[in-house]
């Protein structure tokens, strides 16, 4: 599990419009690990390459997301995410927390599908089903 609050998130961005702040891994309820998913003793618990996968991802999402102008910079938004271990999105939907508004938030979740498949090459060690994610406007 990537602890959210060892993430800096005061480096420069890639874009200037959205940032992954926070990246943490929801543990599946009540769901058993499909084949293609790695067995928890298979599994890589390696810091660096969940930064990688998390930045991959946020890449992925940022290339297409189209900031509403009603999404001001400072505010941030938690989006969970649930995907197949190729990369296929199953849903995405904003959280309690996110500071958007309803046009925001649908610009979030839009940018993730849009984005799909999510990057899973090179991350099968470290692929998980459920994401939580926290994306910050600037």
């Amino acid at each position: 599990m990537v602890d959210a609050h060892s993430q800096r998130c005061d480096g420069p961005a890639t874009k200037a419009v959205l940032r992954l702040c926070a990246f943490a891994l929801l543990l599946p309820v009540a769901l058993s690990l499909s084949a293609a998913e790695p067995s928890a003793a298979t599994r890589n618990d390696d810091p660096a390459l969940k930064r990688a996968y998390a930045e991959s991802i946020r890449s992925r999402v940022l290339e297409n997301w189209l900031r509403p102008a009603s999404v001001l910079p400072g505010q941030h938004c938690s989006a969970r995410i649930v995907q197949l271990a190729t990369g296929t999105v199953i849903n995405v939907e904003t959280q309690a927390d996110c500071q958007f508004d309803a046009v925001g938030r649908t610009s979030l979740e839009d940018a993730v599908r849009r984005a799909q498949p999510l990057p899973t090459k090179g991350f099968e060690r470290v692929y998980v089903r459920d994401l939580l994610m926290t994306f910050i406007a600037e």
